[in-house]
């Protein structure tokens, strides 16, 4: 069940052309987004440092920091993951 903030209760419609839709289409496919979570986040985010595109590289990172600490310390991932954590907040 998402929580009450998680739930999206409002829609719209864009107008662009074919060639700014096969741009907007590839870009979210990049990050692994859909279409609208994707221009949620670049709408939201516009002015933020951390866009998508970011927060995919950042998110990455921090997943393959995890793998090699869990080899060798793995009580410090939840600490690690915690703070990538309040990053994105």
């Amino acid at each position: 069940m998402k929580a009450e903030n998680d739930k999206k209760d409002k829609n719209t419609s864009v107008s662009m052309t074919a060639e700014d839709f096969a741009v907007i289409k590839q870009n979210a496919q990049e990050r692994g987004l859909k279409i609208s979570p994707y221009l949620v986040e670049c709408g939201v985010h516009r002015q933020d440092s951390m866009n998508p595109e970011k927060r995919a590289k950042l998110q990455n990172l921090v997943n393959r920091a995890c793998m090699i600490v869990e080899e060798s310390s793995p009580e410090m991932v939840d600490e690690i993951r915690k703070e990538a954590a309040e990053i994105w907040s």
